[in-house]
């Protein structure tokens, strides 16, 4: 299933370019700085070892981690309704076509998602567990609200007496084993403390988009990463936002784990719900983080606990016709989720991006391995392996100006995105007028498959640089001679 999924995602994503310049550093021996965690980078690093190809090491271990999700699956589910029974949770995690396409894209999820559930498997082992979910901590910051959830259960057992103590003890001490070293490499990297850098999306969802672009100015004065910090902030805005993002979100999980499911599931929570539930507390703090958008798959994470619970009702039902009859409600569900995922299963994860991976392989001849490409994406710096600097929103003289200063060496527009995002630089693409006149960029690349969506390299000229006389590579693949 997963590597049917993976043929439908060729591509590398946003994140994922990060994450692979992040592991690359780590086998160079330097820091990186970033507010992603070390964890799926160090994995990424690991498989480089044994496969070269930098975005195909990153797609292995989202493979092998998403392949292997359905094991801890049913070890947790089998302590609820049984082994046999604990078949349908682990088919579900196996089979749903979101948790397959998110194990085919250089993302940290599935990684995630692994080692998450096998903490949650492993509750009556308490260091194991706490080991893992500390792993869980180290590839996504949500592991450290679950691993809460799993220590408030264990101390409310051990205050009643029907858990030792030490068993706390022994999960600290397994999580700490794997969180501390996250929080030094945060600390070192950073400049300040923090629990997880992502506290930066702890803020009310913007209105305007364009509020979210980067821009140019100082690094903000105080702690940028600090809860106390952000609570005290941002808090309150994203509490009286926090009942319509809910909503947003709920609407999303609708859409993963279909209502027929849902009911199954809400029920199964109700009789008797199990260490699987730790896993929605991850969701529950969501409608918090508005500086993440609604993004379906962050609610990814909830979906093999939701089929736990969903065969809950099947293994308690008694009697073959009530027993047929939630058997009905749950393959109706089943195929009513394979419906409603199916496109999205054949889309890129991100966009279809030929074009761009036709710009990185021609940069990569034409340039230095040091010379910095400035886009809004960095997919073309990402194809041809240079070191990439995010394009701001500033007036037209601004960004020019800035990305001559910054040493910024290649330029790079995407038709659409400029339309859209970049309005100030429509001149470049559509006034050759103002793009002779331009004497800091010289147009070096043109070339797209859709009309629309050409991707266009300009070479940032360094004061006293002179143009050449030599036209720009032009492959445009949309356009027909007459007649044809």
């Amino acid at each position: 299933m997963r590597l049917w999924a993976h043929g439908y995602q060729p591509y590398v994503t946003v994140d994922g370019t990060e994450y692979i310049r992040f592991a690359e550093s780590l086998m160079r021996g330097q820091a990186f700085s970033s507010i992603f965690p070390p964890g799926y980078p160090v994995l990424v690093a690991l498989a480089r070892l044994v496969v070269p190809d930098r975005l195909l090491a990153a797609d292995m271990v989202s493979l092998i981690c998403g392949s292997l999700l359905p094991l801890p699956v049913w070890w947790l589910a089998r302590r609820l309704v049984g082994a046999s029974w604990a078949l349908l949770p682990a088919l579900a995690a196996a089979l749903h076509p979101e948790l397959a396409r998110i194990s085919g894209v250089p993302l940290s999820e599935a990684a995630y998602f692994l080692a998450l559930y096998t903490g949650l498997a492993l509750a009556t082992r308490p260091f194991a567990a706490g080991v893992s979910l500390g792993a869980a901590f180290a590839i996504r910051p949500e592991g450290l609200l679950a691993t809460a959830g799993m220590a408030l259960v264990d101390g409310i057992r051990a205050a009643r007496r029907t858990l030792a103590p030490r068993a706390v003890v022994l999960l600290a001490l397994g999580f700490l084993l794997l969180a501390v070293p996250c929080w030094l490499y945060f600390r070192s990297t950073l400049g300040e403390w923090t629990l997880t850098p992502k506290l930066v999306a702890l803020k009310a969802p913007s209105s305007e988009w364009r509020s979210q672009e980067p821009r140019l100015g100082a690094r903000p004065s105080g702690a940028r990463y600090a809860l106390i910090d952000r609570l005290r902030r941002d808090g309150p805005a994203a509490a009286r936002a926090y009942p319509r993002q809910a909503l947003g979100y709920g609407r999303l999980l609708l859409g993963l784990w279909p209502a027929p499911l849902m009911l199954l599931a809400l029920w199964g929570l109700v009789m008797r719900p199990g260490f699987e539930s730790l896993a929605f507390i991850p969701i529950l703090a969501l409608p918090l983080l508005g500086g993440l958008g609604l993004q379906p798959r962050l609610l990814l994470g909830a979906i093999p606990a939701l089929a736990i619970l969903s065969a809950r009702p099947l293994a308690a039902a008694r009697g073959r016709v009530w027993r047929g009859a939630l058997a009905v409600v749950w393959a109706t569900g089943a195929v009513w989720c394979a419906a409603a995922n199916a496109a999205e299963f054949r889309r890129p994860f991100d966009s279809f991006q030929e074009d761009q991976k036709d710009a990185g392989r021609w940069l990569a001849g034409h340039s230095a391995p040091e010379d910095v490409v400035m886009d809004r994406k960095p997919y073309v710096a990402f194809y041809a392996d240079r070191p990439y600097e995010v394009m701001p929103d500033e007036p037209y003289d601004t960004l020019v100006t800035a990305a001559v200063r910054s040493g910024v060496r290649y330029l790079v527009l995407n038709e659409g995105l400029v339309r859209v995002f970049r309005p100030q630089l429509n001149p470049l693409l559509f006034d050759p007028v103002f793009r002779d006149r331009e004497q800091r960029l010289q147009a070096v690349y043109v070339a797209g498959r859709f009309k629309g969506y050409n991707v266009a390299i300009f070479r940032v000229l360094q004061p006293g640089e002179p143009k050449t006389a030599e036209p720009p590579y032009t492959d445009v693949r949309w356009l027909r001679a007459p007649g044809r």
